[in-house]
């Protein structure tokens, strides 16, 4: 049960964030000081920021509702959160940054991974 609820959550973070990204993604500037400056990183902000996060989601959401086996939409998060939370450590390693922002994200990152990585494990026990 506890995969399942998980990728729901999941599901009911990522998706309707990625979606706002890709309607309002100079909303990112003053989340995250992400700003486009022009036409092409305005595409680029609603491709990552909307595109793959909304992805992500529609993944969670996917195997919350077993349309999809959990075990894959438990890897997504793995390797998405893996991906994100490694890159956002190293470069907070390198540059200094600190911020309330980073930590925020990290700790999400960070939290979520393990969680990704203890329901995956519930999911191949049971399998």
């Amino acid at each position: 049960m506890f995969p399942r609820i998980f990728l729901l959550v999941m599901a009911a973070g990522w998706t309707p964030f990625g979606v706002y990204c890709l309607l309002f993604p100079e909303a990112l500037a003053g989340i995250s000081g992400v700003q486009a400056s022009g036409t092409m990183a305005i595409t680029e902000l609603r491709a990552m920021y909307g595109g793959v996060q909304t992805a992500i989601g529609l993944s969670a959401l996917l195997g919350g509702l077993r349309v999809i086996r959990m075990d894959q939409a438990l890897l997504v998060q793995v390797v998405a959160l893996g991906g994100l939370g490694i890159a956002r450590l190293g470069t907070a390693v390198v540059s200094g940054d600190w911020s309330a922002y980073t930590l925020g994200a990290l700790g999400f990152e960070w939290v979520t991974l393990l969680l990704s990585l203890a329901a995956l494990r519930r999911v191949a026990q049971t399998a």
